[in-house]
């Protein structure tokens, strides 16, 4: 059953963050001091904030504004990411300050917690809840468009590894993306939900609001929208005319607000991280074309090798599944061309983490075939090794300036020969090594899209059947 997905995943994850310190750190303490200000000021104005070190109250003390705040022209200071995160996580936030006033500073310290960290913690903890609700999710979809193969141990390996393991007990907006991600595909896989014009309109809504949490993801709405009204044509012809305007409604009036709300405050829809210029190059954009897939210290496959059966998977379904790489590439040219492609301060392929579900389903539907099934079986034992040494050491999750991978040296001599292989193009750029590769990637695409899957009519699995 596909909830045993998401008991995996909370549990791989929830134990994996108790092996480490917690450590509110990058983006993710500025996230949460715009959710303290709306919760304790009601505004979202952080001068006051960062004045009176209110960054203790989520674990880091004396927490400067530095380049992650700007006055607008409001006169106000406010946050240059995005608000639709600390939004969301508000009232937890208000949940977890009460609860961490229950222990006392003797029991926090017994743990090496603070007031501050146990309340990040518990937010934390929320973010995994969310994480393992996703997967939950995409295991119920895969297991109807596989139908009849059997793709539980493929959700529950993708749930337990980089990069859904990495970021999901991170305060970044990947989360909240993954899971809208998720809702669309267990949407477009379910028979009877692609039936229901119902779920289809406040599925849109839901799609509409993804670029409050973070405008990357305005092109990558457009394309969630797309796949929705293409997988599910039963649920788009029986829309009646109010449930259209509906529709619309829900998913344009988001848009236009932020985008409003961004030009008063702003005087840009861009928004403030591009007031001094556009962080967008196509020098780069080759760099990280290749980087987010091949970089040995931040490419998805230096921490994920399950995921090199991708491109042959979805060479072998295309003509079922390529409706799923469209709003996959509408996320991934964007941040290929983004000066740090590699997602800054965090573990590798952080942009990567909304479309994994997108992934999944060629993957799942190339399980059909023996040769496959055999692919999958190789990589899911490199896989699981390297999900074995992260679960032990957590901060091997985040790749060393140097330009190492921890968690493939803590391998051994196979480990450290798969981090050779691999080309390090975030600090040596585009080499002979990393465009002999892609070119071998495509001719593996080539060859494979000669022997298509089955491709038997989407069937829902039993648990849906009416």
């Amino acid at each position: 059953m596909a909830w045993r997905i998401g008991v995996v995943c909370f549990l791989f994850t929830w134990t994996l963050t108790t092996h480490g310190k917690y450590s509110a750190s990058g983006d993710e303490p500025h996230y949460l001091m715009v959710a303290h200000s709306l919760a304790s000021d009601h505004d979202l104005d952080l001068a006051n904030n960062y004045a009176h070190d209110d960054g203790r109250w989520f674990g880091h003390d004396h927490l400067q504004a530095g380049p992650h705040a700007r006055v607008a022209r409001t006169g106000q200071l406010l946050s240059v990411h995005d608000v639709g995160l600390p939004i969301v996580l508000v009232p937890v936030y208000m949940a977890a300050q009460r609860l961490a006033t229950i222990p006392s500073p003797a029991v926090h310290g017994r743990f090496r917690m603070t007031r501050g960290l146990f309340a990040y913690s518990i937010v934390s903890l929320f973010l995994i809840v969310a994480t393992a609700w996703a997967m939950t999710l995409l295991g119920d979809g895969l297991a109807a468009a596989a139908y009849p193969a059997k793709v539980g141990a493929l959700g529950a390996i993708l749930a337990i590894s980089p990069p859904i393991v990495s970021h999901a007990f991170l305060v970044f907006p990947e989360v909240p993306a993954l899971v809208v991600t998720a809702l669309v595909v267990w949407f477009t896989t379910k028979l009877r939900q692609r039936d229901d014009p119902e779920t289809m309109v406040w599925l849109i809504g839901i799609v509409g609001f993804l670029p409050w949490a973070h405008r990357k993801y305005a092109l990558y709405a457009i394309g969630l929208l797309f796949l929705i009204l293409w997988m599910a044509p039963a649920a788009r012809s029986r829309l009646t005319p109010a449930q259209r305007f509906a529709a619309a409604l829900l998913f344009v009036a988001p848009q236009l607000a932020f985008h409003a709300w961004t030009w008063r405050e702003w005087g840009s829809v861009a928004g403030p991280q591009l007031l001094d210029g556009l962080p967008f190059t196509l020098d780069g954009f080759g760099n990280g074309l290749v980087g987010l897939w091949l970089d040995r210290q931040s490419g998805l496959l230096a921490y994920a090798p399950i995921y090199w059966m991708v491109p042959a998977c979805w060479a072998m379904t295309w003509r079922r599944t390529w409706p799923y790489m469209v709003p996959a590439l509408l996320l991934y040219i964007p941040m290929a061309s983004f000066v740090e492609w590699w997602g800054g301060f965090s573990p590798a392929a952080r942009y990567l983490v909304p479309i994994v579900p997108l992934c999944a389903v060629p993957m799942a539907l190339a399980l059909r075939t023996r040769v496959m099934k055999i692919v999958a079986a190789i990589l899911a034992v490199a896989q699981l090794a390297i999900d074995a040494v992260v679960w032990q050491h957590p901060r091997a999750l985040w790749p060393q300036d140097a330009g190492g991978n921890p968690a493939l040296e803590m391998l051994g001599s196979l480990g450290r020969a798969y981090e050779r292989m691999l080309p390090a193009i975030r600090t040596e750029g585009l080499s002979f090594t990393a465009v002999a590769m892609t070119i071998v990637l495509i001719a593996i695409v080539l060859v494979a899209m000669r022997f298509p899957a089955p491709s038997e009519e989407v069937t829902p699995w039993p648990a849906a059947r009416a």
